[in-house]
């Protein structure tokens, strides 16, 4: 069975260029738009992989991952943040709320592919 992964972004290009790369890997992708709309998804699916923006409207991408972090049932899956900030203070505060790697857009496909592969092992 193909593993899972759930895409959060508001840009749907990037949502695509992400389905497309992971598609051509075997995995399954499934689509928000928003942190909320990720939180509603992972209350019906069971995901391997979040692939997430910070910058969204209804809900950012931290305040998602703290919710995550603070649900038993789903604390224990990998989170990746995609995005185009850079700082270190984000960086450091997405660390301590227990995301896995950052990945600065715009992104290198293979590089990508490879982050993917050794987080869903």
């Amino acid at each position: 069975m193909a593993k899972k992964i759930l895409i959060v972004d508001d840009s749907s290009m990037m949502r695509l260029v992400v389905k497309k790369a992971a598609k051509k890997e075997g995995y399954e992708v499934i689509e928000a738009s928003n942190g909320q709309e990720g939180l509603d998804v992972l209350e019906k699916e069971d995901v391997n992989l979040i692939l997430s923006d910070i910058n969204m409207p209804v809900m950012d991408g931290l305040e998602m991952v703290k919710r995550i972090k603070e649900n038993d049932a789903l604390k224990y899956i990998p989170i990746v943040m995609l995005t185009t900030e850079r700082s270190e203070d984000l960086k450091q505060k997405g660390r301590e709320l227990g995301v896995k790697a950052w990945m600065v857009k715009p992104f290198n496909e293979a590089t990508f592919l490879k982050a993917m592969m050794k987080l869903l092992g």
